[in-house]
C-alpha cells in the first residue's frame, strides 16, 4: 500500500519532536554537546520532480512520495547514526555517485537514498521494494559487490523504513516526564 502525504507529515512531527526531546537531554545524558538532529521538509519540488523523472517505476513511487514531504534527516547520534539524503543526492547517485546493483543478488537494481554512521548505505530494491543496508562491500563501477551477508533487509517498504527510524528514536529518547 502507497504511503500518503499525511502520514509522512504525521511522522515528520512526530521524528521532530522526538529529536528535540533527545537533543535536549543528550549532554546531561552522555556528558558531551550533541551534533544537529532534524526532520527537515520540502521547501520545494525540484528535487523530488527530478527524482520522479530519474526513477520513473511504479515500485519506485513510495520513494518518490517520501521525497515530496522530506528534504533530508539527520540523527547522528541515534545508534549507529543515521541520514538520508536530499534527493538530489539521490538523482546524483543514479548518475554514477552510488552504487544501482549489488553482485551479491541477481538483478537486484538498487537506489541509494541514505547511510549510517558506520558507513552502511540504504537503499530501496526497485524490483520489490524493500529498504536493503548495504554494509562491507566495496563500489566496482556501479556495482557494490558485497558478500549476501552484507546485503540486509531491514523494511519492506519505505514506510517500513519510516517505522524503523521511528523506533530508533524512540528507543533512545526518554518519555517526557
Amino acid at each position: 500500500m502507497p504511503i500518503s502525504g499525511p502520514e509522512v507529515d504525521s511522522w515528520i512531527d512526530e521524528m521532530s519532536h522526538l529529536a528535540s526531546q533527545f537533543v535536549a537531554r543528550f549532554e546531561v545524558t552522555y556528558g558531551f554537546p550533541p551534533d544537529e538532529h532534524y526532520v527537515s521538509r520540502v521547501a520545494d519540488s525540484g528535487g523530488r520532480n527530478a527524482l520522479a523523472t530519474a526513477l520513473g517505476g511504479a515500485v519506485a513511487r513510495d520513494l518518490v512520495d517520501f521525497y515530496s514531504r522530506v528534504a533530508q534527516v539527520s540523527l547522528p547520534d541515534v545508534g549507529p547514526g543515521f541520514f538520508v539524503d536530499e534527493a538530489e543526492c539521490v538523482v546524483e547517485g543514479l548518475r554514477g555517485a552510488q552504487p544501482t546493483q549489488v553482485s551479491s543478488v541477481s538483478n537486484r537494481t538498487i537506489v541509494v537514498f541514505g547511510s549510517d554512521g558506520g558507513g552502511a548505505l540504504f537503499a530501496a530494491d526497485c524490483q520489490t521494494g524493500e529498504i536493503v543496508r548495504l554494509d562491507g562491500g566495496s563500489l566496482v563501477g556501479n556495482i557494490y559487490e558485497a558478500a549476501e551477508s552484507g546485503v540486509q533487509v531491514i523494511a519492506r517498504d519505505v514506510e517500513g523504513f519510516m517505522q524503523f527510524l521511528y523506533r530508533e528514536m524512540l528507543r533512545q529518547t526518554p518519555a517526557d516526564d
